[in-house]
């Protein structure tokens, strides 16, 4: 009875683990936003990205579709002695006797420019789980911050879906701002998504086009100009036995520019162009008692900024890749060990840090233990809660704590 338990409590949370949290680029639109100006309120060190990943539950994503999820996923902790990582996503739909709903998703987290909030209202039409047309609402005190995003989404019987999304950044900015400040090309965010059942295959992807924005600041006397492109495609296939492979690779592009508000834009005062890369491979043992799984992550970050460095030399430099290896032991009949074990490689420079007294340029090895304990909330709804706390191997240091929760509703 004991063993049996222990099984279904590994297969809920191999199931519902991906859901909620697989949320940045995979499954909703990243909208321009003001503060990306401000640049990163935080600063990368060497071991940055391994402990974002440490944090991660499942750096793959699965391609099953959010708009049709309730609940919440949370992931918080401290990558740093002064700083706190939080991946938080959260969304409750309602329906009705017609076929129309109602809905709220809130999401706090962070990107390449810097930690955001994001909180959605959203009424629609929707037709048995099969279509959906909503319009949602990203609503704050302030007018001219306030965000529409327009949404269309069709669901299969065989678990293929496709999606699509319109959003209208500060749609009102230029006629309900106190300042002079104005968007001279306002901000527009495209963005499609789908998956595709190909047997035992599933084949996913995601493209979201910031389209090229235009804002002119009237007290810095600038014109900054905006733009970015990201994509993602994700490949699963089931294998003999439940074992599964997954692989998943994203890309993202951006340029932002800011020059004197009576000079041409080709006139920059100040240039940063963005490139990142990152693959993600990982293979999984079916759900047991004793399962095991083997990742690999791979990360490539560029940031070419005329304010701190030469022409065409990065100010912002990444290179590295990582391993992991991790298992599932029953300690009891709701508790579950998994420890992970990471290690590997980087080489890493910036002239972009302003609060660190780290080496500017660090490359090197490195590892880390995450002896996970997970406790099965619910066992009717997979709900959970994982207590992380890590340790890094290549300086004998504490890596910080880490707390995630899944709370299906």
């Amino acid at each position: 009875m004991f063993y049996n338990r222990s099984i279904c409590f590994g297969i809920i949370l191999l199931l519902t683990a991906t859901s909620l949290q697989a949320s940045n680029g995979w499954h909703g639109p990243e909208p321009f936003r003001l503060e990306r100006l401000d640049g990163r309120q935080f600063d990368y060190n060497i071991e940055s990205f391994l402990q974002r990943l440490s944090f991660t539950e499942q750096p793959i994503q699965t391609a099953s579709p959010l708009w049709q999820q309730n609940g919440w996923y949370g992931s918080g902790g401290s990558s740093r002695g002064k700083e706190f990582y939080v991946h938080s996503l959260m969304q409750q739909k309602l329906s009705f006797d017609a076929p129309v709903f109602a809905g709220f998703r809130h999401k706090r987290s962070e990107d390449l420019d810097g930690r955001y909030d994001r909180t959605l209202f959203g009424v629609g039409y929707q037709a048995e789980q099969q279509w959906e047309l909503g319009v949602w609402g990203d609503v704050s005190g302030a007018k001219e911050e306030m965000d529409l995003q327009f949404e269309a989404h069709r669901a299969y019987d065989d678990g293929s879906y496709a999606t699509a999304a319109v959003v209208l950044a500060d749609v009102f900015y230029n006629s309900k701002t106190y300042s002079d400040n104005r968007y001279e090309q306002t901000p527009v965010t495209l963005y499609l998504a789908g998956a595709k059942m190909l047997g035992q295959q599933q084949l996913a992807g995601f493209v979201n086009l910031n389209l090229t924005t235009r804002y002119a600041d009237e007290q810095a006397q600038q014109l900054f100009t905006d733009k970015q492109y990201s994509a993602g495609v994700n490949w699963q296939r089931d294998l003999l036995h439940g074992a599964r492979v997954l692989v998943q690779a994203q890309g993202l592009y951006g340029r932002r520019s800011a020059s004197a508000l009576l000079t041409a834009p080709q006139q920059a005062d100040w240039l940063l162009v963005r490139r990142f890369q990152q693959l993600n491979a990982e293979w999984q043992q079916a759900p047991a008692a004793d399962s095991l799984s083997f990742g690999l992550q791979a990360n490539r970050l560029t940031e070419q900024d005329s304010r701190a460095s030469l022409v065409r030399t990065a100010a912002e430099y990444r290179r590295e890749a990582f391993a992991y290896v991790r298992t599932e032991r029953p300690i009891s009949e709701n508790w579950l060990w998994r420890p992970t074990l990471y290690t590997g490689y980087a080489n890493v420079s910036s002239e972009l840090r302003q609060h660190s007294d780290e080496p500017l340029k660090d490359k090197g090895w490195l590892a880390k233990v995450s002896p996970n304990v997970v406790w099965q909330l619910s066992e009717l709804t997979g709900a959970y809660l994982t207590i992380n706390p890590t340790v890094k191997l290549h300086n004998l240091q504490f890596g910080g704590g880490n707390v995630q929760v899944f709370v299906p509703f």
